[in-house]
Parts: structure tokens; C-alpha cells; sequence
């Protein structure tokens, strides 16, 4: 299947936590997708990405990727429905009260507990690499994307941070080759990161899933499923 259908697949706005909005459209190249997830399984991987955008900017693989945005991008809007004015009832606030209900009295709270520690989103971000035919060679078309990824990770506000690349094949072939050639490939991106811009191995891991986590499960042969993610590690 050609490249087509995984930029078809991807059509609505979506929003995440750096108020960044993109739109992902048919456009050849590689398309960036973001998911936020409280708790990682399975080799760090929750649930597959939601598309965002094609060819993505710096910008927005920096927004991806880090969860903040250098001061030179432009900004950057979040899909939210908007805030009540202060002062405002809330809607179910403003509903009277039936007659025939009595009005609760005060009630004693209980003393709130000590604070809780609340997990931390996950930031990844999944591209369109093209790899030349059951290999994992990258193709030339697919350096420039990668260029923007290595420029994200040796950018001041990535620090020391790590990464996880992580392999997707579809589900054309038997279960353990496509498991090994989803690591071979995200090796493949790990060591054109690290030899072409010097990004330390100690800051990048590389790992395959085979086709055991399908963008389209309805669809395992489709273009959209062969991907590669990259997870933020933390520091």
C-alpha cells in the first residue's frame, strides 16, 4: 500500500498540553504524531499516537518531543472549550432548585490528605520513516525529518534528556520478522542520529514492537502502521 493512505488517516485538529494544534493532511513526506499517557507499558509504549501533523516544523517536533517551545516559534493555539468569566455561575450552578427539595445544611469535610503525586504525561512522537523494502536502510527522502529531530535533541532545552526510538512494521510477514526488522530499524535511526549529529548513545535506546501494536488494527497491512516513535525518557 502506498504512502497515502496514512496521511488520509490523519485529518482532525488535535491538542495537547504545550497549547499546540496541528493538522495532519495529505502531504508526501513524514507525518508527526503525540500521545500523553499517565502510566507507560510494555517497553514504554501506551497507546498508539494521535496524528497531529505532516512534515512537522522544529516547532512543533520540539513541542512533541519536550513538552516546551524555544521563544522564536510562533504560537501555538490548544483546542479547549472556553473559561466561564469570573464571577460566573457554572451552567448546573445556575439551574434552580425545585421546591420540594430540601436544602442541604454545611457538612464537615474530612481533613484533605498530603499531596499526591500526580504522574507525569508521557511525551512521544511518531514518524513516517521510509526504510527501503523489508531493510533498514533509510531512505533519502526521510533524513530531512530526522535532521529536524536531531536538531530538537541537541537544541539547549533538551538538556540531557533521553530518548527511546521504537520500530512499527504492519502486519504483512510472520511475527518474528517483522519483530526483528522494527529493531533493526530503530537502530538504524538511533545510529543515523548518533554518527551524523553526534547525539551520545547514552542518551538514546533503541527497541522494535513488531506489528503487535497497529495504528489501524482494522487495516494491518496499511502504510500508516509502519512508523518509528520516539519516547522522552526524562533526564
Amino acid at each position: 500500500m502506498d504512502a497515502g493512505l496514512f496521511h488520509t488517516q490523519s485529518g482532525p485538529i488535535v491538542g495537547f498540553a504545550n497549547n499546540a494544534a496541528l493538522r495532519c493532511a495529505a502531504v508526501a513526506g513524514s507525518c508527526l504524531w503525540l500521545a500523553s499517557a499517565s502510566v507507560a507499558v510494555a517497553q514504554g509504549v501506551g497507546t498508539p499516537a494521535v496524528p497531529l501533523g505532516p512534515n512537522p516544523s522544529e516547532c512543533e517536533i520540539q513541542a512533541a518531543l519536550l513538552g516546551v517551545t524555544d521563544p522564536s516559534c510562533p504560537p501555538m493555539r490548544l483546542q479547549r472549550p472556553p473559561a466561564l468569566p469570573p464571577g460566573t455561575a457554572s451552567p448546573e450552578a445556575a439551574q434552580p432548585t425545585p421546591a420540594s427539595r430540601p436544602v442541604p445544611g454545611p457538612v464537615a469535610l474530612p481533613p484533605l490528605p498530603g499531596p499526591v503525586a500526580v504522574p507525569v504525561p508521557e511525551l512521544r512522537a511518531a514518524f513516517r520513516v521510509e526504510f527501503d523494502f523489508n531493510s533498514a536502510h533509510i531512505r533519502p527522502e526521510s533524513r530531512a525529518i530526522l535532521d529536524k529531530v536531531a536538531a530538537v535533541m541537541t537544541a539547549p532545552a533538551a538538556g540531557t534528556t533521553r530518548f527511546r526510538v521504537v520500530g512499527h512494521t504492519d502486519r504483512v510477514g510472520g511475527d518474528a520478522v517483522n519483530l526483528t526488522l522494527s529493531r533493526r530499524r530503530a537502530a538504524a535511526v538511533v545510529d543515523y542520529l548518533a554518527t551524523h549529529h553526534h547525539i551520545g548513545r547514552e542518551r538514546l535506546e533503541a527497541s522494535g514492537m513488531g506489528a503487535r501494536e497497529l495504528l489501524l488494527p482494522d487495516q494491518p497491512a496499511a502504510a500508516a502502521n509502519r512508523r518509528v516513535e520516539i519516547i522522552n525518557l526524562g533526564g
